[in-house]
């Protein structure tokens, strides 16, 4: 009988541990004190009164960038904050130690209640001295993508939007499911790792449509005139100096649209999905930059 309630208390206990951990995704935009606005982007889970996850500022734009956060929640008075502390990559020209960090100020929040919340906050650069500040306001993915899927569903149903329309709002709807990074040609995507190599995985994430690819690793071909399919291509790279430069050159553009590899970026820590948009002999480039100790 002991053993059984033993068992009982067990399983009870794991069950809590598994429902306090709450997954949270919000889009919206960052409203800075002179009225500029940026997109941002959240997702983050929360393990009692733990939050870690990432943000997205600029999402789509020339300066993207992706960060770590962490912060806290309070179960008692529903107050949920939380900061960005690291740079995962960025379109930016900023150097890491001049990037402005998010800290989000305590505000109410209700995990799988709260479909838009918004508050202030400050920015502070990594050694704490204070930067830019305004207010945050965010709606649930969730909420967002109804919407989205209404637009799409108008636009697809008119006869005045030509077909080139239709495709591209269908694929504005996947690529935001896929909360995925546009390499866009001339393009510096930098990623910032303290790993001796990183792993390419190169696939098609949709229909197969005979985009061809070259990739260049510091001036030096490593993959040449790829055919995308579906298999998993994997390139392994190693990482000798402070910055590695990988080149991703369209060779050729299949039957749908653009050139649209999928390539995902693992350094045995962070996982970076990203996806080409290049007409033919077009490039984009991704640097590998080693974090200082």
């Amino acid at each position: 009988m002991r053993n059984y309630i033993v068992r009982i208390l067990f399983i009870f206990i794991a069950s809590i541990q598994v429902t306090a951990q709450e997954a949270n995704e919000y889009i919206g935009a960052i409203k800075l004190n002179d009225s500029a606005i940026i997109t941002y982007k959240v997702k983050f889970d929360i393990n009692y009164d733990q939050v870690e996850g990432y943000s997205i500022t600029d999402f789509g734009g020339d300066h993207e960038t992706k960060s770590k956060l962490r912060g806290s929640y309070n179960p008692s008075t529903r107050e949920l904050s939380f900061n960005e502390y690291d740079i995962i990559y960025t379109k930016s020209d900023v150097i890491h130690d001049d990037f402005c960090f998010v800290h989000f100020e305590p505000t109410y929040f209700k995990p799988g209640k709260t479909k838009y919340f918004k508050g202030d906050f400050k920015g502070e650069f990594s050694d704490g001295e204070e930067c830019i500040s305004g207010e945050l306001f965010l709606n649930s993915a969730e909420n967002v993508e109804k919407r989205m899927e209404k637009m799409t569903k108008k636009i697809n149903n008119s006869n005045r939007v030509p077909d080139s329309i239709k495709q591209k709002a269908t694929d504005l709807k996947v690529l935001d499911k896929l909360n995925i990074n546009i390499l866009k040609k001339s393009q510096i995507t930098s990623v910032f790792s303290n790993s001796k190599a990183v792993s390419l995985l190169i696939y098609d994430g949709g229909q197969e449509d005979g985009d061809i690819i070259s990739i260049k690793v510091n001036g030096e071909i490593v993959l040449r005139r790829h055919t995308i399919s579906k298999e998993v291509k994997t390139v392994e790279i190693p990482l000798t100096s402070k910055k590695t430069i990988i080149e991703v050159i369209a060779d050729g553009v299949g039957t749908i649209s653009t050139n649209t590899a999928v390539i995902e970026i693992h350094d045995g820590i962070n996982a970076i999905k990203a996806m080409t948009n290049l007409e033919k002999n077009q490039f984009t480039q991704i640097h590998i930059l080693q974090k200082t100790q």
